[in-house]
């Protein structure tokens, strides 16, 4: 797991950006969106500049801290 506080949080948003991928925050959550035209049936599908993609969604828990999976770690490297 990868333990982000809101610096860690806000400088994955920066460098989670590409022509098929975007971050942004909804509130306090941290939004992580991928191009997909799969995106279109899938239950997490989102359309996000004009075109479909799936959304994954990591809420902040009561230590301050959003909880992420390993694979986002190469975003820091």
């Amino acid at each position: 797991m990868l333990y982000l506080n809101t610096v860690g949080a806000d400088l994955l948003v920066k460098r989670y950006k590409s022509s098929a991928q975007d971050s942004f925050w909804n509130n306090y959550d941290l939004i992580l969106w991928d191009k997909n035209s799969s995106g279109y049936f899938d239950k997490s599908g989102m359309y996000h500049k004009n075109s479909w993609g799936v959304a994954k969604t990591f809420s902040i828990n009561n230590d301050g801290v959003w909880r992420l999976p390993k694979k986002y770690v190469k975003y820091f490297k």
